[in-house]
């Protein structure tokens, strides 16, 4: 694909053609700008984005950067905040559109999601995930450096069953607590999305995409939390 979804939108919205909010979804608002940008520079007038529209609409000013300090990851991560699972035979479609995200081919929600959950934060903001559906996959990921120490937004894997298994979990590390604990939003963390405290013994390593700037500073804020440590995110 040429673009993301989020990201046409995020240009669409700043030069003014579009108003709506930005879902990644492109319905009718998101192709009426993208009509109205084509008719003011001289192309056909079709609700069609292929490689002149997008290297045009890269051409013109920069966007502004997102109100907030977290990277765009984390704030389509934050907007999913709270999406379960569905108890049954049924599956949660904002699941399986995790794993329709990296490529993978489930399409349920019953087996382990938080790769799919990570994967599809990133991709759909312009960022290439491993697209696998393991969570150690950021391990190797050649698209990712790995970090000294966490910081807002980064990826942190994790070890689940033991140490030198290959079972995992990932997540985005949000804060840290009064115990020093880290503070990580994820996908199947008790069937959910969710922030939940986790033992910094568990963690394997921090990750962050390679062609996004690493901020100086970790830009973790300390919350109160009397939650019990995530121990199996199965």
């Amino acid at each position: 694909m040429l673009y993301s979804p989020f990201e046409l939108q995020r240009r669409l919205k700043a030069l003014g053609y579009y108003s709506g909010v930005i879902d990644g979804v492109i319905g009718p608002k998101s192709k009426a700008a993208i009509v109205a940008f084509k008719r003011d520079n001289g192309l056909r007038a079709r609700p069609f984005v292929g490689a002149i529209t997008w290297e045009l609409l890269k051409e013109k000013p920069a966007i502004p950067p997102l109100p907030s300090s977290d990277p765009p990851w984390l704030v389509h991560a934050r907007q999913m905040d709270g999406i379960r699972e569905v108890k049954g035979k049924r599956h949660n479609p904002k699941i399986v559109g995790l794993w329709e995200a990296i490529k993978a081919p489930f399409r349920d929600d019953e087996t382990p999601w938080c790769a799919g959950f990570v994967g599809a934060c990133l991709e759909r903001t312009g960022f290439r995930s491993p697209r696998s559906p393991a969570a150690r996959s950021y391990e190797n990921w050649k698209d990712g450096v790995q970090l000294k120490g966490p910081k807002l937004g980064c990826i942190v894997v994790f070890w689940r069953g033991r140490p030198d298994g290959w079972k995992g979990h990932v997540g985005f590390v949000v804060g840290v607590d009064q115990r020093g604990r880290l503070l990580v939003l994820g996908g199947n963390q008790g069937d959910a999305v969710n922030i939940k405290p986790f033992d910094l013994e568990r963690v394997v390593g921090f990750y962050w995409p390679k062609c996004f700037p690493v901020p100086k500073s970790s830009g973790l804020k300390r919350y109160t939390s009397h939650a019990a440590a995530s121990t199996n995110e199965a």
